[in-house]
């Protein structure tokens, strides 16, 4: 199985750098040492993909970056990529996408078909639903690498990620290291300081494992110990859209998946095109569930809280800046007894204006300032249907699977009276800890008000 793996594998690195100029199928199976039926044969087996299909898909994919980041005429571009005619260019093009060259240069979708490594192909099987909602995203094993590594620090976290890239490729051309071949990854770490307070970890893996002496100064060698991850792609030069691709994995697809959130850590692959970052891949550590949460029925006492609400664009990030100034102001920046509190829209269309609060619980005791009495408000007690997640997010997988078991319940039917909410539970053993351990000890309870199916508001104790 393993020389089927690397004899097959070499066929793929024979096309991809070829991939631009004509390939016959004798070439590439004297490349891999095998026969042509055999590559047909192994080459589908290894890769799902027929081997004339795969060299159409990357070409595609090839021309659909240049279509968008170029303004290349697409006669051009067809020549550039591979294709014998420009009828056959745009023939391929729309049968792979739906779209002409033309029509895809000014839509909002984006065409990836990635270059295949096996060794990173992960066997697992998941509901036709959910793959058919989610086709963009894969679970694969990366494997360990080794490469130059790179930590930006920052006083800002607010576009640290873009200033790490430019810096860490800037470096690299200052090192005599060309860096357009190679793979970009980044992901946050907790810098044990107060100043600066963040910090971005970039390391650059060549293809060919090769290992570069680093001379400048900020630069390391560097070791990633890979790990299974579920995988999907983003645009690179929109924040709103890398924020809300995060959530669909985390929000969304896990917890509808046969997957729970791993251990290991959020991983950012840069993809480049002439010199400049067109793409994003995004890596969210998973492990194979070992059961699915159950749900159950509990009952809460009311609650007060504090909270802040923000409806409309960014209202994520309005309301929770609203809500650590609060903190802060009044003294509670690492009080154990505070509790936080989350929601927001949920089954709204599109049109509808967004909305999302963060409720934080008041100590015994606790009496806000007279400007602050506005946001005093109660979260009603009575029946919950609940389920403790490590998801995070807008919560919107969890919520269907919980409304979902309703809709199924004999005995329990949701309450429009009353709001959902996440109540988010950190575990104190691990207060001490870097960033991605503490995003390891955290836990959601998402709580869904319910009623006895039959029973009137005005019955229920």
């Amino acid at each position: 199985m393993i020389h089927t793996v690397e004899t097959v594998q070499r066929a793929i690195d024979y096309i991809e750098e070829r991939l631009a100029e004509p390939l016959s199928l004798e070439e590439i199976s004297r490349a891999a040492a095998m026969s042509v039926p055999n590559l047909y044969r192994l080459f589908y087996a290894m890769t799902g993909h027929p081997i004339k299909e795969y060299i159409r898909k990357r070409r595609t994919s090839e021309a659909a970056c240049h279509v968008r980041q170029t303004n290349l005429p697409l006669n051009e571009i067809g020549f550039l990529c591979g294709f014998d005619t420009y009828q056959t260019f745009t023939k391929t093009f729309k049968r792979n996408i739906g779209l002409t060259p033309g029509l895809y240069r000014k839509a909002d979708v984006i065409y990836s078909f990635e270059r295949i490594r096996l060794q990173e192909r992960f066997s697992y099987a998941e509901e036709r639903e959910i793959s058919e909602r989610y086709p963009d995203v894969k679970v694969i094993n990366l494997s360990p690498h080794q490469g130059i590594g790179y930590l930006h620090v920052s006083d800002r976290e607010e576009g640290m990620e873009e200033k790490a890239c430019t810096q860490f490729q800037s470096i690299l051309a200052e090192s005599h290291i060309d860096s357009s071949q190679m793979r970009l990854f980044g992901w946050n770490v907790d810098l044990e300081r107060e100043n600066p307070s963040f910090g971005y970890q970039m390391v650059a893996v060549s293809p060919e494992k090769k290992k570069w002496l680093a001379e400048h100064p900020d630069l390391q060698p560097f070791s990633h110990t890979g790990g299974t991850y579920a995988v999907t792609w983003t645009p690179a030069d929109s924040a709103p859209q890398i924020v809300n691709a995060w959530n669909r994995l985390l929000s969304e697809w896990l917890p509808l998946s046969t997957f729970e959130l791993g251990d290991h850590g959020f991983l950012e692959e840069y993809q480049q095109f002439n010199g400049r970052i067109a793409r994003m891949k995004l890596y969210l550590p998973v492990k194979r569930s070992q059961g699915k949460e159950t749900i159950t029925i509990t009952v809460r006492e009311p609650q007060k809280v504090m909270k802040f609400r923000a409806e409309g664009v960014n209202c994520m990030s309005r309301a929770d800046e609203a809500a650590m100034e609060w903190v802060a102001r009044n003294g509670f920046v690492g009080d154990t007894r505070l509790q936080v509190l989350m929601s927001g829209s949920y089954g709204s269309s599109p049109d509808d204006t967004h909305a999302y609060e963060i409720s934080i619980s008041l100590p015994d005791g606790f009496l806000p300032a007279k400007e602050d009495e506005y946001r005093m408000a109660v979260i009603e007690g009575g029946l919950y249907a609940c389920l403790t997640t490590r998801a995070l997010g807008s919560m919107a997988g969890v919520l269907e699977r919980i409304y979902r078991w309703l809709g199924a319940s004999l005995e329990y039917t949701a309450d429009e009276a009353r709001i959902w909410f996440t109540q988010y539970n950190l575990d104190e053993s691990g207060m001490e800890w870097g960033a991605e351990a503490l995003e390891n000890r955290v836990t959601a309870e998402c709580y869904v008000p319910v009623v006895l199916r039959n029973l009137k508001r005005g019955d229920r104790s």
